[in-house]
């Protein structure tokens, strides 16, 4: 069965007022605009101190710590030396047969 095509449109529906469409439509432009000249202003304040804020080590996540690879290595070195030392006061130096 095939059903006639209806229009869509409420036949009951006024059209848009012209006047509050533009008017909606200067808001619009209004506000984009003031947004724009808060933006030029906060650009301009960047210039003004030189360039943008650089981002501290915190807010970037960088973690400092004293842990270098060479005191990592010197601290495995160290407890590597002192166990082999434990080992041979334990086990004697040179044990004759």
């Amino acid at each position: 069965m095939v059903r006639p095509m209806t229009d869509d449109a409420d036949p009951g529906a006024a059209a848009p007022d012209r006047d509050d469409h533009v008017a909606r439509l200067q808001a619009e432009i209004d506000a984009a605009k003031a947004r724009r000249a808060g933006y030029r202003e906060q650009a301009a304040e960047t210039v003004a101190r030189g360039g943008p804020r650089r981002a501290t080590d915190e807010e970037l996540g960088i973690i400092k710590t004293d842990d270098t690879v060479g005191k990592i290595a010197a601290d495995a070195s160290h407890k590597v030396g002192s166990r082999l030392s434990r080992m041979m006061s334990r086990f004697g130096r040179g044990r004759k047969k």
